[in-house]
Parts: structure tokens; sequence; C-alpha cells
């Protein structure tokens, strides 16, 4: 019977082009040495995928240590740079599976709540004076910015820093997808499954199933190309 033969596959993770020890151009026991160790060595693939999630698992279990007034919830995944501040007043809350990238800043004096799943952007700004919710499965962009409060500034008098501020509670629907550098300001409520374009300000609310973008923010469309259900003002 004629022999088979065949090529083994090298395990997954390792090299298949590793150097053998009949090709070392000395015997000394040094240079097998050193071949043995190359041979046994992982490939940078294997290596670039385990470290970065041991990182952000140490990231995160620095902020549970960091903040401890902070509610990060199961599995959240919190990366370098975060800033945050919370208030005696302040309660701060992220649900299940977020994702926190980096540079983010928060800053709460009163609630800020978001739900499970929602993944924020690079330096994004999260600010609440009152209340700031967000629902699960959203998608946050990089370089969002939301607050619930803003200056006054009617008086030409004194200078603004001095004339205090103005408040209102900022609601963010589930399956929300806000898109890069967006402004949500103060009192603004944004619809479940909404959609709000790159770079908009959002001065005021976003319907639900809705496609909203430009400053200030306006819908354009439903989710489905409808406008059915829209009102004129909402159109304009």
């Amino acid at each position: 019977m004629a022999a088979v033969s065949g090529r083994i596959s090298a395990p997954i993770g390792w090299s298949e082009s590793r150097p053998s020890l009949s090709q070392s151009p000395t015997n000394d026991g040094n240079s097998l040495l050193n071949q043995a160790v190359q041979m046994m060595r992982p490939t940078p693939s294997w290596t670039c995928r385990l470290l970065p999630a041991i990182r952000r698992r140490l990231n995160s279990a620095y902020a549970r240590v960091r903040w401890p007034g902070v509610s990060f919830g199961r599995g959240c995944d919190v990366r370098s740079g975060l800033w945050l501040y919370r208030a005696p007043t302040g309660v701060v809350s992220f649900g299940p599976e977020c994702v926190i990238d980096r540079g983010m800043s928060v800053e709460a004096y009163g609630m800020l709540a978001v739900g499970a799943r929602t993944v924020f952007g690079h330096h994004c700004t999260l600010a609440s004076q009152s209340s700031v919710t967000i629902g699960d499965d959203c998608l946050i962009a990089e370089l969002v910015s939301i607050r619930d409060h803003d200056h006054c500034f009617e008086r030409i008098d004194l200078v603004t820093r001095s004339q205090g501020m103005t408040v209102a509670s900022v609601v963010i629907g589930r399956n929300v997808w806000i898109g890069a550098k967006v402004t949500v300001a103060k009192g603004v409520t944004i619809g479940d499954n909404a959609i709000v374009g790159a770079n908009a300000v959002v001065t005021r609310d976003i319907p639900a199933n809705s496609i909203a973008v430009g400053i200030p923010a306006r819908v354009v469309r439903m989710r489905d190309g409808s406008t059915l259900g829209l009102s004129a003002s909402q159109l304009s």
C-alpha cells in the first residue's frame, strides 16, 4: 500500500514560516536554543488580539476603583482617558456592556443614566445639572456633546458667567444613532430609533423613527422614507 503523505497545518496563532534547526549556520548550543525559542513564540497577530483585551479589562477595573460611587454595569468597556466628576448630588450609571471610548468627559451634578449596550465614540462630553437619560443600544459617535444646561445671556451689563444657567432635562430614547460632532442642547427629547446626522445642533425635539440633520437640526424624513405623521413645523 502506498504511503499517505500530507502537510500538517500549524495551530492557529502560530507562524508557519519557522526556521528549521538544520538551517543554522553554526551548531553551537546558544544558536540552537535561540532558534527553539523563536519557533515557540506566538505570532504578533495573536498577541495583538490578546493585549488590547487585557488592557480594556484593566481600564474597566481601574474605573470601578477610581469612581466607586459610579455604577458601571457588567461587561462595560471603559477605555483610557476617562475624565469624570460626580458632585455629592450627582448620580451616574452606565448599563451592562456599554463602551466608553477614550478621552470621554463626564460631569454630573444631577442624574446621568445610560442604558445597556450603548456605545460612545472618542472624546464625547456628557454634562448633567438636572437629568440626562440615554436609552439602550444607542450609537453616540465621536466628539458628541450632550448637556442639559446653558448660560443665561440676556444682560449685557454683566459678564455671561455671572448670569447663571438655564436647565432642562434631556431624554434620548433607545436605538438612537447620533453622528459625529453633534451637539444636543438642553430640554431636548430624541425619540426611539431616531438618527441625527453629523455636525447637527439639536435644539428641539426629534420624533421617533425620524432622520434629522442641520443647524438647527430639522427632520428630513422618516426611516421608512415617508413623511407620514410629521407636521410642517417638524419638517421646516
